[in-house]
């Protein structure tokens, strides 16, 4: 296996070189020799990954493979492969950025602040310090907070600390670029503006803090939750940096947010890990390489459920079967209900939001529903932020109850679904309003 380990990180790292040669070189040749990397990559990675993800991929593989034949779509399938690639750059670029976060001082001093908060304190400021920390770097916040609850601690503890990261990381997804989310929802929506998703996302990620607050940590009082956030001060900057670095790229080029990016994220690491010194830079460059490894599973699953969503846009350019859809669609607000609440059922089914964000991706950005492209973002966005707090096969429910040592079935079915509950109805409704108004 190491030898197979070995091959799929260099055709990784040859999907990353290809997608950033993309960016100046648009040529149907690089998207067929993309292409044919993918489908290499997943084959050897494919021997990897958990047996979870391996079922998941084989049963969206024979579907894909039918419907092409049945559609003879066969098109989609080498224009899915060269999609993927793009995600290869992704997830390198997060591995760095994560490795290089772990360097910074501010993050040890984030670690210092929660190790001294009360329980009711603690539990506010975890959702709102993994919210800020876990926009920039997802899952990787558990690592930080995780060590400081420790093993120890009692369980309640453990698990309400573990629920709290989960609430506020996963509302991130709701504007973050830095979430694989929203880089996937791309692949279909390319003509959102990234500003207007962070605009309407942050407003909908404040309200669920506001919700958050009040269901779990109501005796704190603003004061003390702004007492207790104080100590998140020094993140904030960096954070607000590589924010304004994607956003910037992407308003003044003709980058999409997906490629400014993977250009402008790299670039701004690795001036920070030289100016700590090149020792630094090269611990961080050996964590990003182990890193890579880690996203097997995700790379392979992102890679078929790209092909699946390909055939499928192709059965639904049917016109037909378009039509059909279209003349007994429901209207906008049922829509947007239809899809968070699908995708948030699923994932609690045990059934990956891939999956999900997949068909109602396919099914609903090719048709006219009176859902705004904006909205039809955000909906997704948020089922996949509902999924990943509460879904059995979701990767950040998994960390959570390894590192802080809380069964996983206690992380999902746990009192994120009275959250789930409550701003799901607000959020869904804030959702219905703005289509009205977009």
């Amino acid at each position: 296996m190491p030898v197979l380990a070995r091959i799929a990180e260099a055709l990784f790292l040859a999907l990353w070189a290809s997608a950033l040669l993309h960016i100046f070189l648009p040529a149907p040749w690089l998207d067929m020799a993309s292409a044919v990397v993918t489908a290499a990559y997943v084959a050897v990675a494919f021997l990897g990954v958990r047996r979870q993800v391996q079922a998941l991929c084989l049963i969206m593989a024979a579907i894909a493979i039918l419907l092409a034949w049945w559609t003879g779509n066969w098109a989609g399938l080498p224009r899915a492969g060269s999609s993927a690639a793009s995600f290869a750059a992704f997830f390198g670029t997060l591995a760095l950025m994560r490795a290089a976060a772990d360097l910074r001082p501010e993050i040890a001093r984030a670690r210092a602040l929660v190790a001294t908060l009360g329980d009711a304190e603690r539990v506010g400021a975890l959702t709102v310090g993994a919210h800020f920390l876990g926009a920039v770097l997802s899952i990787s916040v558990m690592a930080i907070f995780a060590p400081i609850i420790g093993r120890d601690a009692p369980f309640e503890t453990r698990r309400s600390a573990a629920e709290a990261c989960q609430r506020g990381m996963c509302l991130a997804c709701l504007w973050s670029p830095f979430w694989i989310a929203m880089a996937f929802a791309y692949q279909h929506l390319p003509n959102v503006k990234l500003w207007q998703i962070m605009a309407l996302g942050l407003a909908l990620a404040a309200v669920g803090l506001i919700v958050a607050q009040l269901l779990y940590s109501r005796s704190v009082g603003i004061g003390g939750l702004w007492r207790a956030l104080k100590g998140f001060a020094p993140v904030l900057p960096p954070l607000a940096v590589a924010a304004a670095v994607v956003l910037g790229l992407t308003a003044a080029s003709p980058l999409t947010t997906l490629q400014s990016l993977v250009l402008g994220i790299p670039v701004l690491c690795i001036g920070g890990l030289v100016a700590q010194g090149i020792d630094r830079l090269v611990l961080a460059l050996g964590q990003t390489q182990r890193g890579i490894g880690g996203v097997s599973g995700e790379m392979v699953l992102l890679s078929v459920a790209l092909a699946l969503g390909r055939v499928l846009e192709g059965v639904l350019a049917n016109g037909a079967l378009a039509e059909t859809i279209a003349r007994y669609a429901p209207p906008a607000p049922v829509v947007i209900v239809v899809i968070v609440g699908g995708i948030t059922v699923l994932a609690l089914a045990g059934v990956h939001q891939l999956v999900g964000a997949t068909v109602m991706l396919a099914v609903f950005s090719n048709l006219p529903l009176g859902v705004s492209d904006l909205v039809l973002m955000e909906a997704v966005l948020m089922g996949w932020a509902f999924s990943s707090m509460c879904g059995l096969s979701a990767v950040s429910v998994a960390a959570a109850g390894t590192m802080f040592g809380v069964p996983l079935e206690r992380v999902a079915y746990g009192a994120n679904l009275r959250f789930l509950a409550v701003y799901g109805v607000l959020a869904v409704g804030l959702l219905a309003a703005v289509n009205v108004l977009t």
